[in-house]
């Protein structure tokens, strides 16, 4: 990773209220396969690295599993603190990276990356992976990707994103191809098992511009080019959901699962 990607990455901290209400969470199911594939104990410890504002540390909290979330942002703790607070759920809060989280080596039965791994030193990361990760424990990385296979909206708003000059690479699921070439290279883990599992969310023309405004591709336009794309982008949600009644967002989590390799 790069120097350019590291302070994209970070930039989420100065929109830490958007990220948070408008970014999807995870369905239930993603952490069901997750405890079934890895044979989690009923209340694993879990390490949520790059937690951001806690959208899948909250959810595995809410399954009664004890969450240390991992941040280097205190504007992303800020926001986690206060919706767990809200949820009255006990998380556990640290600021670091997750090359280097100061968390105690084999003390968690599940390390986790939402959202996030793409932002890492991935061969450091995936050391501190091993490292904090039990004998018999593993790893799950995901990401949710909007399925333009799925939607016609989708995939006009996609269009919309070449048209205006961003560097949105995807048009749907498998946009990372590069991790299970990054975990084998590691050789902290077992061969990975791809997954994915499908869920949606509805959103108001509103919502869904908010959402566009949380990604760094969106961000990164210039101040003119960003105005006309707010411009377009709000005719074509707004028409799209007069057509429809609400705008239907498809997702597809990408998911690798791997366990740690016995030592």
């Amino acid at each position: 990773m790069n120097a350019v990607a590291a302070d994209r990455g970070r930039a989420f901290d100065a929109w830490a209220d958007d990220y948070d209400r408008y970014r999807p969470g995870y369905p239930d199911a993603l952490f069901g396969v997750i405890a079934t594939r890895l044979a989690l104990p009923d209340r694993p410890v879990v390490a949520d690295l790059g937690a951001g504002t806690g959208l899948a540390s909250i959810a595995m909290a809410a399954r009664g599993w004890q969450v240390m979330a991992v941040e280097p942002g205190e504007p992303m703790l800020d926001v986690l603190r206060a919706r767990s607070a809200e949820a009255r759920l006990a998380i556990t809060t640290v600021q670091a990276s997750a090359e280097a989280t100061g968390l105690v080596s084999a003390s968690v039965d599940l390390a986790t990356a939402a959202q996030a791994f793409h932002w890492f030193d991935h061969a450091r990361a995936l050391s501190e992976m091993g490292r904090i990760v039990r004998p018999g424990g593993g790893i799950a990385l995901f990401w949710n990707i909007r399925d333009a296979n799925a939607s016609s909206f989708m995939r006009a708003y996609l269009d919309l994103l070449d048209d205006h000059g961003t560097d949105a690479s995807t048009r749907g699921p498998g946009r990372h191809p590069d991790t299970r070439v990054w975990l084998r290279q590691s050789g902290a883990f077992e061969a990975a098992t791809f997954l994915q599992v499908r869920h949606s969310v509805s959103m108001s023309p509103e919502e869904f511009i908010g959402l566009a405004f949380t990604a760094s591709y969106v961000r990164a336009l210039a101040p003119e080019r960003l105005t006309a794309f707010r411009a377009d982008l709000g005719e074509l949600a707004t028409r799209h959901a007069v057509e429809t009644g609400a705008l239907e967002i498809p997702y597809v989590v990408d998911c690798e699962i791997a366990r740690r390799k016995d030592r």
